[in-house]
């Protein structure tokens, strides 16, 4: 009888721990893109209250179901887009904490990997970009590239901002361009496919945190960077951008703007940024990730903080109005270190 009670116990634990690691509570500096070949959206990493992941995730009608796939190690703040062309995700860099030891210039990343038909694969490249987090990354369909743009790391324990422009293609790294944009962090990019363009905005820069650039806009065609000559709306960074392909712009939530975490919704249409006024709306949040559904022509938010809380929500944009879609309650972050 005690040895029946000890294998229930044991089976019960298993259980717990199998149903623990199938479930996508909440998450921050993760990773989110809409995979164009088999269109879904897919989350890689990031971090919970606990700890930091290197799991992969996919949305489904009635939540996240996991992938099994072994590949990057765990991070945060990776850089991550869908090549649909060649049905597959190309993931540079991260880094492997969140919080924690800041004068580690170790946790700082620069693998690029390819996940392709339910697999992982890693590039073995001799001239990768240094390596660095929350780097902006976009997919050039129109020049079938991936290119990246900024990050920081760690230099003599403090913060190194990057302004360099890298183009991925044919399995290598090239550098395109020092110049453009200042050195930053946090800025966000998408690829503009009715102009066939890049645009990047904001950032924190060398000035700091709210530096004078971090509400600049700029777009890159022909490898060539252009600041626009636009009235320039608040300084921002850590924000999230997408271009919505059926409306023909550039839709933007959330973000840091130098004294806190905002929930403000902008679009821009080529000429100007225009904030849209609307009742619901998520909560203000910076460390979030943003994916537009091109197959459903929407747009989906998941998860970041508020400073002190993770979240699990799950936010769709449609029909100009924000529509909560999945609720998990914000978790308290532990500090532990991560």
């Amino acid at each position: 009888m005690k040895n029946s009670c000890w294998v229930c116990i044991c089976l019960l634990f298993v259980f717990l721990r199998m149903t623990d690691a199938q479930t996508l509570t909440v998450r921050n500096a993760h990773s989110m893109v809409y995979d164009l070949a088999n269109m879904r959206t897919v989350l890689f990493g990031g971090a919970d209250e606990k700890r930091v992941y290197g799991d992969l995730w996919v949305l489904k009608k009635k939540g996240w179901t996991k992938l099994e796939a072994n590949g990057p190690s765990p991070r945060t703040f990776a850089s991550l887009i869908s090549d649909g062309a060649n049905d597959r995700l190309i993931l540079f860099g991260g880094n492997s904490v969140l919080f924690g030891n800041e004068a580690n210039p170790a946790q700082f990343l620069n693998d690029t990997w390819e996940y392709t038909k339910g697999n992982w694969r890693r590039f073995r490249t001799k001239n990768a970009p240094e390596p660095r987090s929350s780097a902006a990354m976009a997919y050039d369909s129109f020049n079938k590239r991936t290119v990246l743009f900024g990050g920081y790391s760690l230099e003599n324990g403090k913060n190194k901002r990057f302004g360099d422009t890298w183009e991925f293609k044919n399995g290598k790294w090239k550098k395109l361009s020092q110049s453009g944009p200042s050195p930053r962090v946090g800025a966000e990019m998408s690829f503009d496919s009715h102009e066939n363009r890049i645009i990047l905005f904001g950032g924190s820069t060398d000035g700091g945190d709210y530096g004078p650039d971090s509400g600049e806009t700029w777009v890159l065609t022909d490898n060539k960077w252009a600041k626009l000559d636009i009235s320039q709306p608040p300084n921002i960074f850590n924000s999230n951008i997408v271009f919505q392909t059926q409306e023909k712009r550039l839709f933007r939530f959330g973000g840091w703007n130098g004294k806190g975490r905002i929930n403000e919704t902008w679009i821009f249409k080529g000429s100007s940024w225009e904030l849209l006024d609307l009742e619901a709306k998520p909560a203000a949040r910076n460390h979030a990730s943003m994916v537009y559904d091109f197959n459903q022509n929407q747009t989906i938010l998941f998860g970041g903080h508020d400073g002190e809380k993770i979240f699990g929500d799950l936010w769709i944009f449609r029909h100009g109005k924000w529509y909560k879609e999945l609720e998990h309650p914000p978790i308290k972050r532990k500090a532990n270190g991560h």
